[in-house]
């Protein structure tokens, strides 16, 4: 009860911080230049009461990586994550695929299974991000083989899409260390899709983490 009690404290206090910002703003660190966000940042981001201040806020975020050069990125980022990733009426860019494809780059798909919801599993072609880095490799799967297998004919509303997708430690922060797996399962009925596990999500936070204090320390001049 006092857990539940404490939950509803902190959403009242969020909600009256926000109560002065618009949607738009509400919205943004959801967006693809939101997912840049240092965790302090987004503290920072929780005491805004005002689109003027969020404004502001956005302004110096994005001066801080680089302007334009950060801009373009991300936007060109965001485009192949919308083209390839988007599930129904929902953007790629706004995916859970999405984020860490922009995030963490394109990676290749393991395995792939569709799953009834009640349990029952069928193997389908496994498929990949290689997509989006440009590869020509007729015999790598395609982001478009990804896109056919969770919208195509079957994906009835009764299945999900699991994918497992693997990060080699080669392509993640050197402070992580590791290699990463994590199994995503897409919804199309719901137009949405979803981290797996817990344990993946958790650590994905970790890596994000790493990668928006990777950009802000990348985009600082040399201390003379």
């Amino acid at each position: 009860m006092k857990r539940i009690a404490a939950a509803v404290v902190i959403a009242s206090c969020a909600a009256a911080s926000f109560a002065g910002v618009s949607r738009s703003y509400k919205d943004w660190p959801k967006t693809p230049i939101g997912y840049y966000m240092t965790n302090e940042e987004k503290k920072q981001w929780s005491a805004i009461q005002s689109d003027a201040e969020a404004e502001q806020f956005i302004k110096d975020f994005v001066a801080k990586r680089g302007g334009d050069t950060f801009t373009r990125e991300v936007a060109q980022n965001a485009e192949k994550a919308d083209k390839y990733l988007s599930i129904g009426k929902t953007p790629g860019s706004e995916t859970a695929r999405g984020k860490m494809m922009i995030l963490l780059g394109p990676t290749v798909a393991t395995a792939a299974a569709k799953k009834k919801k009640n349990g029952e599993v069928r193997m389908v072609p496994p498929s990949s991000m290689g997509g989006l880095s440009g590869s020509t490799d007729p015999s790598t799967p395609t982001m478009e083989d990804m896109q056919a297998a969770s919208n195509g004919p079957g994906s009835a509303t009764t299945f999900v899409t699991e994918y497992t997708f693997a990060y080699p430690a080669s392509a993640l922060p050197p402070a992580y260390g590791k290699s990463l797996t994590v199994k995503i399962e897409v919804d199309t009925g719901a137009d949405r899709d979803r981290i797996a596990s817990y344990g993946a999500e958790k650590e994905l936070d970790k890596l994000y983490e790493m990668v928006a204090q990777a950009k802000l320390a990348a985009a600082k001049p040399p201390t003379p």
